[in-house]
């Protein structure tokens, strides 16, 4: 962007709020096909969750956070995340997705994201965030982002949480108790 363009960019107020609506839910799918790095079983999943929350009750074991903007009197999703327990291992979350519009990729909105995920599974007492991504060159982005928000790589195998083939699992730790991760 020149810089006399900048002059001329307006400044956008964005939230962050939790859950999806049904008329989200296509905003979200669409941006995460997109971004070219959902298989076509995590976008079976990622559909799934997202129905869930878009018509559950509110116990849903995921979480999905929402980044809007106001553009025309109408809210449009500019970016998510999800994330849950894993179960049958107290204190342990894994986020299962982020994507953030490529229009609005750089602003800062998937870290602000992670923040809130991570304040959101510190409240609940959480201990650690797990985030599995592949190696190829397509994920360089994704592990950048991963380590430039605090995630590190693991470079154990933990039972509960063992990459598939040409993966890395980040964990991102929230509080000192990490020690009982075996």
């Amino acid at each position: 962007m020149a810089l006399e363009e900048d002059a001329s960019v307006e400044t956008q107020e964005v939230a962050i709020a939790s859950g999806l609506t049904p008329d989200d839910v296509e905003q979200v799918l669409s941006m995460a096909a997109a971004s070219g790095l959902f298989s076509s079983s995590e976008m079976t999943s990622a559909e799934s969750m997202a129905w869930d929350s878009a018509y559950g009750n509110g116990n849903e074991p995921d979480t999905f956070l929402k980044a809007t903007i106001n553009r025309a009197g109408k809210d449009q999703v500019i970016g998510f995340i999800c994330f849950g327990p894993i179960p049958y291992w107290p204190g342990n979350y894994e986020m299962y997705a982020i994507a953030v519009d490529p229009e609005f990729q750089r602003l800062g909105i998937g870290s602000a994201l992670i923040n809130e995920m991570n304040r959101l599974v510190d409240y609940d007492n959480g201990q650690s965030i797990f985030f599995e991504t592949k190696t190829d060159r397509a994920f360089e982005n994704a592990r950048l982002f991963c380590e430039a928000n605090n995630f590190i790589p693991e470079h154990r195998h933990i039972k509960q949480f063992i990459p598939e083939g040409g993966g890395i699992v980040y964990r991102y730790d929230l509080g000192s108790d990490t020690d009982e991760l075996n």
